[in-house]
């Protein structure tokens, strides 16, 4: 297995690839165009985006993705909104971990692990911020508690936001 690190121009390829991995992982995309040129396209423009791919032989085994959030973009401003103490130090210049996604039948062997850290590998940034399932026994949530991630407050039912302090 490989695991890779690719800047904006570079992660293009991978497009299609990513979202021909996504429904095993999150479940169906509604509507692939608005995927492809909205969601994937607006986060590939983002500053500091960055991609990791695990890849083994020519198959997609997971991926992850974040760059720099700022105030006034959408989610930032909610996370700001939802964050219950010390929203000015969290939010806004902190890095934003969008996705992290590991294929179902490599789950448990520590590739979700290896593309978070990779993702977080040599960032200039001092924190970060994600959502994920409340449920502390989620796999998800265990895994960003394990790395220090702690819960800064509720974003929806069922979704918390947690931050990290980086070190550079």
């Amino acid at each position: 297995m490989r695991c890779a690190r690719h800047d904006a121009a570079a992660a293009a390829p991978f497009r299609d690839r990513i979202l021909e991995l996504w429904p095993s992982v999150f479940g169906p995309v509604a509507d692939e165009h608005q995927w492809r040129t909205r969601f994937w396209e607006q986060h590939r423009g983002r500053a500091d985006f960055r991609l990791i791919t695990a890849e083994r032989g020519d198959s997609l085994l997971g991926f992850a993705w974040g760059y720099t959030g700022e105030r006034g973009q959408w989610w930032a401003d909610m996370v700001h909104e939802a964050i219950e103490t010390d929203a000015e130090d969290w939010v806004g210049g902190h890095f934003e971990v969008v996705e992290l996604a590991v294929d179902p039948e490599h789950r448990g062997s520590g590739l979700g692990g290896a593309l978070l850290d990779a993702l977080l590998a040599d960032l200039d940034h001092d924190r970060a911020l994600l959502q994920t399932d409340a449920d502390p026994d989620g796999v998800g949530h265990r895994l960003y508690r394990r790395r220090g991630w702690t819960v800064l407050g509720e974003l929806s039912p069922g979704k918390v936001i947690m931050g990290a302090r980086l070190t550079a």
